[in-house]
């Protein structure tokens, strides 16, 4: 199949009234593949590209990512009364009725194509070389990144969990590593884990610039592109997917290395309590956020979602056990825990923490807050929560780790004793709640899900964890083999 030149839409930084606020991100213009890649430029406006398509695409962490795992997590309710709804079918694991087969298309086919223009990048980087320009590692690694996180959240989505039988395991997802049209062959889970986690230890290596480029005291300003590194997939992002990626392999062993690296480097750290005083609103935390995308669209085209008053416009109504769960066992630091007021709005019943701020500032289409706008994808407490599953058989260890955070968050620490794996399950919950990770956990150990109507899917049962993969992706193959 010949090749066509790819036209991607590169988007530049452009400082807005001095180094206190962060960079607009703004349409510089359409820049042919042909002569993107003979410039440092070209290399940094092909990433703003892609980090602009992932963010605002609504297939993919513009919204559905996200919310297609906390409805199955049943962490949201549909409030929508059409039989066709999207997301209310997805509950309850009718994978294969009108809506949920639209989304599960729109995210396969966006991510894919996603990956196609990132590894045009890579292989630009691999061919002509990037040691000329002054950051050329750090295109390359992040180019690597971007290819593995979208890979992995793929195969969390559709792909068999990890104690899945090995037949089921033989087929997980293609993982495309070339610029290419072709159809790549399916990767097992096994061969795609293994992928996944060359491509982030090679970044982790290009990246290593990171560690002299990224303040352990952050500001919104954003010097070109080496400035608000936490917007990008840096050295330490990457180190943050891999003991996720073990994590979710479950090998602790490996999970806890690099999870201990994050913690160690000094370069994050767990909010101040004052931080809890001014609700979140669609930011990322310059204490503990170690990536997220920057972008004013993803909250905006999707604030109405957010709102969670269950019609039409607002289709999603908070689980009906959000509340209890930041309330119950709540110790004597605080009344109830700080993250119930700071991201949950009682009056509307709206978690706020995923809603730009923009849209509680009237619709401005500007923003003069401190921090930055955008969704968080990898936060530090994530890290402490590995580490205290890690220790589990030695409490006295793990109980410092499950405390740091609990006790930071305005709950009471609790005892050795009493760290178990399903007080982590809750606390992880707790904090990841509206970022689309409790399903995966759900999926890792195997629970069964209890949906809104009441029903079982079975936790023992695969499929109750696969995304049907989409019919079309096995009827191109079919074609190309004729």
């Amino acid at each position: 199949m010949k090749q066509m030149s790819l036209i991607i839409t590169a988007f530049v930084a452009t400082v807005l009234c001095g180094c206190s606020k962060f960079l607009d991100v703004n349409p510089k213009g359409e820049v042919f593949d042909a002569d993107m890649f003979t410039s440092a430029q070209g290399y940094e406006d092909a990433l703003y590209g892609v980090y602009n398509e992932l963010a605002e695409t609504q297939n993919l962490y513009g919204a559905h990512i996200w919310w297609v795992a906390e409805a199955c997590a049943q962490n949201v309710v549909s409030g929508n009364s059409s039989s066709d709804y999207q997301f209310g079918y997805l509950q309850l694991g009718r994978w294969y009725d009108t809506g949920p087969t639209s989304i599960r298309e729109g995210i396969w086919s966006k991510a894919y194509t996603a990956i196609n223009h990132i590894n045009n990048i890579v292989e630009h980087a691999q061919s002509d070389g990037v040691d000329s320009f002054r950051h050329g590692n750090l295109y390359y690694g992040e180019a690597l990144a971007l290819r593995a996180m979208i890979h992995f959240d793929l195969l969390r989505m559709f792909g068999p969990p990890v104690w899945a039988s090995e037949e089921i395991k033989a087929q997980a997802i293609p993982y495309v590593e070339h610029y290419t049209f072709d159809v790549t062959p399916f990767s097992g889970y096994d061969e795609a884990i293994g992928k996944i986690v060359a491509d982030l230890k090679h970044a982790e290596r290009l990246l290593a610039e990171d560690a002299e480029l990224i303040p352990a005291e952050r500001d919104n300003s954003a010097p070109g592109f080496t400035g608000a590194r936490i917007t990008h997939l840096n050295l330490y992002a990457v180190k943050a997917l891999l003991a996720r990626v073990y994590w979710y392999n479950s090998d602790l062993t490996n999970a806890a290395i690099y999870a201990q690296q994050i913690i160690d480097s000094g370069k994050f750290g767990l909010r101040p309590r004052s931080a809890f005083v001014q609700p979140d609103n669609g930011t990322l935390d310059l204490n503990e956020t170690i990536f997220g995308f920057y972008g004013k669209k993803y909250q905006q085209q999707n604030a109405g979602k957010y709102s969670l008053s269950g019609n039409i416009s607002n289709p999603f109504i908070l689980a009906s056990d959000w509340h209890s769960l930041y309330s119950q066992d709540a110790g004597e630091i605080s009344t109830t825990d700080f993250r119930l007021s700071a991201w949950f709005n009682d009056s509307d019943q709206t978690l706020r923490k995923l809603v730009n701020a923009i849209y509680y500032e009237g619709g401005s289409s500007s923003y003069t807050g401190n921090s930055i706008l955008g969704a968080n994808v990898l936060r530090l407490p994530e890290m402490y929560y590995i580490l205290a599953e890690t220790y589990l058989n030695t409490p006295s260890v793990g109980v410092d780790y499950f405390n740091a955070v609990a006790v930071n968050r305005g709950r009471a620490p609790i005892s050795s004793a009493d760290l178990t794996l399903d007080v982590i399950f809750k606390e992880r919950r707790r904090e990841f709640y509206g970022e689309g990770f409790t399903w995966y956990e759900m999926k890792r150990a195997a629970m069964d899900v209890v949906t809104v109507r009441g029903d079982i899917m079975p936790g023992n049962l695969a499929s109750t964890y696969m995304l049907p993969i989409p019919d079309a992706e096995f009827e191109a193959r079919n074609n190309m083999e004729i």
